[in-house]
């Protein structure tokens, strides 16, 4: 059988842990947002990053047609 000292020590260890868990559970939750946001940042530079070069590609021609080099 289990004294109430124990009892005592064993519940305050329990609330600790369970404090802790929290901490960590809210932790990992700003994490996965963090996450998510910049996932999102870099599709949104990747797909401008495509509308750059495509931009560029196209200006590049335009500027060889003016230049009477073009292909």
């Amino acid at each position: 059988m289990i004294n109430r000292e124990e009892y005592s020590t064993t519940l305050t260890k329990l609330k600790r842990v369970q404090k802790e868990n929290e901490q960590l559970r809210e932790s990992l939750q700003i994490a996965r947002r963090d996450t998510d946001h910049w996932e999102k940042k870099a599709k949104q530079f990747l797909i401008l990053l495509d509308t750059c070069e495509t931009e560029l590609k196209k200006t590049q021609s335009e500027l060889k047609l003016w230049m009477g080099t073009g292909v």
